[in-house]
């Protein structure tokens, strides 16, 4: 399994909007959206801070 999709299925499981989620990275939720489904990419920092956001919560 790739990455991503690990945490996208560890983000649903904890119940973690992508409102909450962009909000605390600093993002929109548009980009959280298209990062997920794989339609663009993020800058390093953002994907670390999104994996640590999920991981912690």
């Amino acid at each position: 399994m790739i990455k991503k999709d690990e945490y996208f299925l560890k983000r649903r499981q904890k119940k973690i909007s992508m409102k909450e989620l962009a909000k605390n990275i600093g993002c929109s939720q548009s980009l959280i959206s298209r990062y997920e489904t794989g339609d663009c990419g993020m800058s390093d920092s953002k994907i670390k801070r999104y994996r640590e956001y999920i991981d912690k919560k």
